[in-house]
């Protein structure tokens, strides 16, 4: 089967939030609170129209299987759906604050690191089996942390809880499957935006008033939230997650080229040298996953 259009669907998403930074520094004189507020105001607002308007048989669907599991599992997948939704607001606060605040490279090393970080909260919260090889690659890249955690221990802390918020996102929504993707966003969305409301006064100093503001910030809501979410979603349909996961690596690349040659960003040599071993230890992480992607490619 040709899944050429899956694949691109893939590439176009991540690459997509590899530029994410640049309209985030556009907007870097607001809070981070206050961009993510409205963020998920219009993101939310979006993906209402594409739920009501386009998936009411799949809603129809999802509340028919909800209804039919016994009540611990429906209060489990409420429970973690909901929490993905939380999960999914610190994370973007927390990439938010530190585009904004600390550094692009801190933000893109965050999601370096983070399908490792998975695997190993998979191993620990799911049974999920690592190799001898991985846990090489396991090795590697803490004594790459370690590494950049001498030069500035604030900038690893925040790639690692930023890392950690999605990673647990991504553990959490695993014991979720069988029902609408889109539809699972869009709940989290939804909660996400109630909880931010609740919040709003802590958040939000001042209501913007700018026309820029807003121009940006649907635009972001638009173009690098529900559009690489959706063709993310498109992607899995006919990719495996391990494929994924390798493709997922294009962000974070595209995310240090904007650092470095947009916002020329730079590192000293001890930085230098454990970002390479980073990239070493996701090689070899990944070296089985790069072979079944050339030949899931080549089908």
């Amino acid at each position: 089967m040709n899944n050429k259009k899956h694949y691109a669907a893939a590439i176009v998403a991540f690459v997509g939030w590899g530029f994410f930074s640049i309209p985030l520094r556009a907007l870097q004189h607001y809070p981070a609170g206050e961009i993510l507020y409205f963020r998920i105001l219009f993101s939310a607002l979006i993906m209402l129209v594409i739920v009501f308007a386009f998936k009411k048989a799949d809603w129809r669907n999802d509340w028919s299987a909800l209804k039919a599991l016994s009540k611990p599992e429906r209060n489990n997948v409420i429970l973690l759906t909901l929490a993905g939704g939380a999960l999914l607001s610190v994370n973007w606060l927390l990439f938010i604050y530190t585009v904004n605040n600390i550094n692009i490279r801190t933000a893109s090393f965050a999601y370096l690191i983070c399908p490792v970080l998975t695997a190993i909260l998979a191993y620990f919260l799911l049974g999920e089996q690592l190799a001898l090889f991985q846990w090489i690659a396991v090795g590697i890249c803490a004594l790459s942390c370690v590494l950049i955690g001498f030069q500035s221990a604030p900038e690893l802390g925040y790639s690692l809880f930023t890392a950690l918020s999605y990673a647990l996102y991504l553990v959490s929504q695993r014991k979720t499957q069988g029902f609408d993707r889109m539809i699972s966003l869009g709940i989290q969305v939804i909660f996400s935006l109630m909880i931010l409301t609740v919040f709003f006064g802590q958040l939000v100093d001042e209501v913007p008033v700018a026309g820029k503001f807003y121009g940006i910030i649907i635009m972001i809501a638009g173009l690098f939230t529900v559009l690489p979410l959706f063709l993310n979603l498109y992607a899995l349909n006919k990719i495996n997650s391990g494929t994924i996961g390798i493709l997922m690596y294009l962000n974070p690349l595209f995310n240090f080229s904007v650092a470095f040659l947009v916002f020329h960003e730079t590192l000293n040599l001890a930085q230098l040298i454990g970002y390479t071993a980073i990239v070493i230890a996701l090689i070899v992480f990944n070296y089985k996953n790069f072979g079944k992607m050339r030949a899931a490619m080549k089908a």
